[in-house]
């Protein structure tokens, strides 16, 4: 095995799909993961950090990047009475920031696919909860393919004068590791008209060579609610200006048009901010999307592109994120319904115990967080190009592939090995039960 493993790290320079010798070390940090079927993961702490990511096609990054937060700002009468990040770090950058929330009125809970994360502000009389959403829902083979997440701010005002609060949600352009610094990377703001509805944020393109992606900010422009952002500024450095311009007015001021192409050893961030008028014990809500466009994925021997399952209704440009923004944040009431529809039978058995509710549940994490991948088929595709002589004789399943595509997902996050049958056998229930269609298809794989 040492040999083995020695050729493949040191000389091929690849990973090795069982790592004996460099083990990822076990951290209770993790929450509940964002993101649909297959197209990606960005998963959330207990603490609210952005701290593991799998956006390349079963590789992850441990990577717990500083800059992405959550801030609130507290506006009375026109001054700026109280301004936080959301979060109990005291990192070394961004030391221009506020940190070090006391984690004593902080409170986490989670339902796969759901998750919330209760701020009580001390000493100002207001409670922020975030209700983070992803689309994974039984049946539903098109939303629960989306690469998205949602953040629902409740905003609860037990003052007794009106108070402006503002939420601004920063991002690094990236997922924290050495590639952020590659250079060629950069971010334009974005703003998307339809139907009525008006989402704006800011796009983050990462322009590496192999299997390039779009991240996107976003908030929900509604009445009574302005949508301000910033462009770029260094999660490197201070963070100052970004800071100083929202104690200024609540707002983000930033220069138009896209930033500039970030130079090698450097990196970019942006952020975007929804603000609200609160009235004296009143309560008003927030909306802001986390979206990632990563359409075409090559594996490691970058023989094969793939197209994702999403990008039959999004299209494979690359250019999807806006329309997946906009998407996730005028759907995501519809997809609570259906997510309360299929669970609340089981949550308000009395008969069930709880230790099984959150099995059932929470334990489904791995469908998307295992490094899944839910692929088209090419149109122009047949049988025995699939499988090889053997496929022929499965060839009156074809139509069904077409329709749901091919789905894979990992052994364990540690073992990269997909779809190992033995392992399969003891998960395959959920797929049976939730999404038969992807059992039907893993089977003809099979």
């Amino acid at each position: 095995y040492f040999r083995w493993w020695f050729k493949k790290t040191r000389i091929e320079k690849k990973s090795a799909f069982i790592d004996l010798l460099c083990a990822v070390p076990l951290q209770q940090i993790y929450g509940c993961p964002l993101g649909g079927i297959g197209g990606g993961t960005i998963t959330r702490g207990w603490r609210g950090e952005f701290c593991r990511w799998q956006l390349n096609p079963g590789l992850y990054s441990y990577e717990t990047v500083i800059a992405n937060q959550f801030t609130v700002c507290l506006r009375c009468k026109g001054q700026t009475i109280y301004q936080q990040v959301l979060s109990v770090e005291k990192p070394s950058t961004l030391q221009g920031w506020n940190w070090g929330y006391c984690g004593h009125y902080g409170f986490y809970h989670a339902l796969y696919p759901r998750a919330w994360l209760v701020y009580e502000l001390p000493g100002q009389n207001v409670v922020l909860t975030c209700r983070q959403v992803s689309p994974v829902i039984p049946h539903d083979y098109k939303d629960s393919s989306l690469p998205v997440g949602v953040f629902i701010w409740e905003v609860e005002n037990g003052r007794d004068e009106d108070v402006e609060v503002s939420i601004m949600f920063s991002l690094q352009n990236g997922m924290g590791t050495k590639e952020d610094r590659s250079g060629g990377h950069w971010n334009e703001p974005f703003t998307l008209q339809k139907d009525g509805e008006r989402v704006a944020g800011v796009l983050l393109h990462h322009c590496p060579a192999v299997n390039p992606f779009t991240l996107a900010i976003s908030a929900r422009e509604k009445a009574g609610t302005g949508v301000t952002h910033v462009t770029a500024f260094n999660p490197a450095g201070l963070g100052r200006e970004v800071w100083q311009d929202l104690l200024q007015d609540g707002r983000l001021d930033s220069p138009t048009g896209k930033s500039s192409l970030t130079e090698k050893g450097e990196v970019t961030a942006a952020a975007v901010c929804a603000s609200c008028r609160v009235p004296a014990h009143g309560h008003k809500t927030l909306e802001m999307a986390l979206a990632w466009d990563m359409p075409c994925v090559h594996f490691g021997s970058k023989e094969k592109l793939h197209l994702r399952r999403y990008t039959r209704f999004f299209g494979s440009e690359g250019n999807a994120a806006p329309a997946l923004s906009h998407y996730a944040l005028t759907h995501y009431e519809e997809w609570e319904r259906n997510i309360e529809a299929w669970q609340n039978p089981i949550l308000e058995n009395s008969q069930l115990p709880s230790w099984y509710k959150s099995a059932l549940f929470n334990e489904l994490y791995f469908m998307t967080d295992g490094g899944t991948i839910w692929m088209e088929v090419p149109p122009d595709c047949c049988a025995e190009d699939l499988q090889g002589p053997a496929g022929a004789g499965l060839s009156h399943l074809l139509p069904v592939l077409r329709e749901y595509g091919r789905f894979a997902y990992l052994e364990g996050q540690e073992y990269r090995m997909y779809n190992t049958y033995d392992v399969h056998f003891y998960a395959s229930f959920a797929l049976v039960m939730l999404w038969p269609k992807l059992q039907i298809s893993l089977q003809y794989d099979i």
